[in-house]
């Protein structure tokens, strides 16, 4: 099967690449930072149509995993996620769209897979409306929710902050009141390849792929910390009550649909 993988310089999809199985050809797609050498890789702004044409025109994908996104613009959610749910069907390729526990607004948790979604942050809306979108184009879509998604090699953005900020002496604020489910990278990647092998009819509908476990921010953090060598490095208790924007308070994902393959490890 030939595989497109969006946001190819991301972290999803370099473990995506590392644990790729042999049987699929996979291709990357990449807009500002290019992803490592030694494999297909094709620029292309993934909201821009014409661009995404020709991107799905050389190709000729018959998967797409879009794990391309950005925390800061709407159209590299939405008009991004938009325009590759447009060409998978206009392509008849199947699609992988990875979804966030961010679309709901933290009240009411655990949250299952067919919970309404009732986002409080921009970012959570726009993952939304991308939901939304994608699942009125392409009938046989799997839509994939996961939570903080955390890498040691290399490191995630999150834990590369947390570790910059500490080794410049500072003392970082973390979410007691802050929870989800965070999940290692090599296990996200793990399972998305095992739903990629179930096939369309199996695959299709709405995934839960957490963590094992619920940790506040601070828990996370704190957990991380130890694992990268700075068990002893003094952060500050917060509190999301403090912080200037809405945050999601709980986000927990329950599975009620077991997806294949092994089943997650705990962070480190």
């Amino acid at each position: 099967m030939r595989v497109l993988v969006t946001g190819g310089a991301g972290l999803v999809a370099g473990h995506l690449l590392r644990a790729a199985p042999g049987e699929h050809e996979v291709h990357l797609s990449w807009r500002t930072t290019p992803p490592p050498s030694g494999v297909p890789a094709h620029r292309a702004a993934l909201h821009v149509p014409a661009e995404v044409e020709a991107l799905f025109e050389q190709v000729r994908p018959d998967l797409v995993v879009h794990t391309a996104y950005s925390a800061n613009r709407r159209e590299d959610v939405v008009d991004a996620s938009h325009q590759v749910a447009v060409a998978c069907a206009h392509h008849h390729a199947q699609l992988v769209h990875l979804s966030t526990d961010v679309v709901f607004g933290g009240a009411a948790a655990p949250y299952v897979e067919s919970d309404p979604l009732d986002p409080v942050t921009d970012y959570g809306r726009w993952k939304a409306e991308a939901e939304r979108l994608v699942a009125s184009l392409v009938p046989d879509v799997c839509i994939t929710r996961t939570s903080l998604v955390v890498s040691l090699d290399p490191l995630d953005t999150s834990t590369r902050w947390l570790v910059e900020a500490v080794d410049r002496g500072q003392r970082p604020t973390l979410f007691r009141d802050e929870f989800r489910t965070p999940i290692r990278a090599v296990d996200l990647a793990a399972t998305l390849w095992a739903l990629v092998d179930l096939g369309p009819v199996a695959r299709r509908g709405v995934w839960h792929l957490p963590g094992p476990e619920r940790l506040s921010r601070l828990e996370l953090g704190r957990r991380l910390l130890e694992s990268t060598g700075r068990g002893g490095a003094e952060v500050v208790e917060g509190s999301i009550t403090d912080h200037p924007a809405p945050r999601a308070a709980d986000t927990t994902l329950h599975v009620r649909r077991r997806p294949p393959g092994p089943p997650p490890q705990p962070v480190p």
